[in-house]
């Protein structure tokens, strides 16, 4: 039962943020639930892309720029297409 409430995004405050379009919405609750449990996690486009099929890696890395910006996340792109992440 714990870890549902700690998947249960319906009440995040990044639902109302107007500054965050719905892309990096999306992005946020995916890059959210990969890392249930961790302090720092690593993601790579192509796993990213099995679930967001039309995003590409320019596109990835300006929505993580975005919700870096607003801190949801801080992120490190160590290599082209991965990234290591950590939520607020």
């Amino acid at each position: 039962m714990r870890l549902k409430s700690q998947l249960d995004l319906t009440d995040h405050k990044i639902w109302k943020d107007k500054n965050i379009n719905p892309e990096a919405k999306e992005i946020y609750c995916y890059l959210y639930v990969e890392s249930i449990d961790k302090n720092i996690a690593n993601i790579n486009i192509g796993r990213v892309q099995t679930e967001l099929k039309s995003i590409r890696n320019i596109a990835f890395r300006k929505n993580l720029q975005l919700l870096e910006k607003f801190n949801y996340i801080k992120f490190n792109e160590y290599a082209n297409g991965l990234y290591e992440y950590h939520i607020c």
